[in-house]
């Protein structure tokens, strides 16, 4: 667990989550009645930045030859893909339970992962992009490398992303519900006590 990879990303989905739950209880106090706007545009910046930051360290521990500097175009396209993502991981799986009658942890657990199969073309675009930079490519030549990778791809990422934002996202409601539980008791335990202090 020490390892540097392990922490680069154990750092990108804790800080990821850590936002999500921060912005929910900052607007849960304030009384915003819609956080998820909030909690989407949040998180999609955390998760976007540590995954870039996390991404340049990778290139430096294991690339071979000379680094290559990332093209804008794989920028905007991989924060794209990230913030869809994340909009599958904080904001529609509620849509979802709401629209399809099903249970929130079958939403969390679907929604991220249908979600790469809209997004991995731009996640495959973007990764063309930087592996092939300086060569002059007809836009057939990019579909054709989208559509010999997509499957392929598209599982890999449902893989990666059903125990981080699947899995994980059910716990992280779980535990949020049961430690609001648990402060809810014990202020109304304390309420309870000093007003009977008080009475007495």
């Amino acid at each position: 667990f020490a390892s540097p990879v392990f922490l680069l990303i154990w750092g990108v989905f804790s800080g990821t989550y850590m936002t999500a739950n921060s912005v929910q209880a900052i607007c849960e106090h304030k009384k915003i009645q819609e956080p998820k706007k909030h909690q989407f545009a949040c998180t999609s910046m955390v998760n976007v930045t540590l995954s870039v930051l996390k991404d340049k360290a990778f290139a430096k521990m294991f690339g071979t030859g000379p680094i290559k500097p990332l093209p804008w175009g794989s920028y905007s396209l991989f924060a794209t893909r990230d913030a869809m993502t994340m909009l599958a991981t904080f904001t529609m799986p509620a849509i979802v339970q709401e629209k399809f009658g099903v249970s929130a942890n079958t939403a969390q657990l679907v929604t991220p992962c249908a979600m790469q199969f809209l997004s991995c073309p731009l996640h495959l675009y973007g990764l063309d992009l930087y592996n092939r930079q300086g060569q002059v490519i007809s836009r057939g030549g990019r579909l054709e490398f989208i559509a010999k990778e997509y499957l392929k791809t598209t599982f890999a990422r449902c893989a990666r992303i059903l125990p981080a934002f699947g899995i994980g996202g059910v716990i992280n409601r779980e535990a949020r519900l049961a430690g609001n539980h648990y402060l809810e008791r014990r202020f109304a335990a304390a309420r309870q006590s000093v007003n009977g202090s008080t009475m007495a």
